[in-house]
């Protein structure tokens, strides 16, 4: 499949462990970084894939992973950031400051420095152009007020990614996937979930499974860079 491992992000719950999992399903080598130890972390140690701990809402915490990625191996052909972190923003200043610069460093901070460090072994890598994939989200473009702390990193996100690709051009492409209604959070309760699917034009919850399809596409097209791709059920179009 790819020569080369590709290093994902918040892999050990969620959309990032079902792109880990997918990935291994389809012969890849996968790097898979998580915040804390789940199930799903140790399904993937089970299956091979190198795991790696750490917090990435510090510049050290995000340092000590290229470190640790480093030492793990001397290519990658692609980066995937799908770390994350969701709240709406609080009322009180102080928490809302708080969650700000939780949510920069985690968005922003912790992508830009892995591009940075990590771009010696994506040029290295036996595939190019290799890939770098950042997951945002439909809010990076129509922004929800009571999520704007979130929804303006998520767009800074996709900033970053233009400078990137032009950066990074030819021998690192650098997309963004962006996701809508993929997997509803617990805590959405049913008229939550009907309101929000109402305004969705496919009319029903994707699953992780169109976010992988998404990003075999990118990685397997190697003329596309600096573009944000919808996966979303079409809701980007009633927001």
């Amino acid at each position: 499949m790819y020569p080369d491992p590709i290093l994902i992000t918040g892999a050990g719950r969620r959309v990032g462990l079902h792109l880990a999992e997918r990935l291994l399903d389809d012969g890849a080598t996968v790097i898979a970084h998580y915040h804390s130890e789940t199930k799903g972390v140790a399904r993937l140690r089970e299956r091979g894939a190198a795991v790696l701990c750490g917090a990435l809402d510090t510049a050290d915490g995000a340092l000590a992973l290229a470190s640790a990625v480093r030492e793990t191996t001397p290519r990658l052909r692609a980066v995937v950031h799908n770390a994350s972190a969701f709240a709406g923003s609080d009322g009180d200043t102080q928490t809302a400051v708080d969650q700000f610069q939780r949510f920069f460093a985690i968005h922003m901070q912790a992508p830009w420095l892995l591009n940075t460090e990590l771009a010696a072994l994506l040029r290295a890598s036996r595939m190019q152009p290799a890939d770098i994939v950042h997951i945002t989200d439909i809010f990076a473009e129509r922004p929800n007020p009571a999520f704007d702390l979130y929804c303006s990193t998520k767009a800074g996100l996709e900033n970053l990614s233009l400078s990137f690709a032009q950066r990074y051009a030819p021998e690192i492409k650098v997309n963004c996937i962006r996701p809508g209604p993929i997997l509803f959070q617990p805590t959405h309760g049913e008229e939550t979930r009907a309101a929000i699917l109402a305004e969705t034009p496919l009319g029903r919850e994707g699953g992780a499974e169109p976010v992988y399809l998404a990003l075999r596409a990118l990685l397997d097209n190697d003329y596309i860079t600096g573009a944000a791709l919808p996966v979303d059920g079409g809701r980007h179009l009633a927001c």
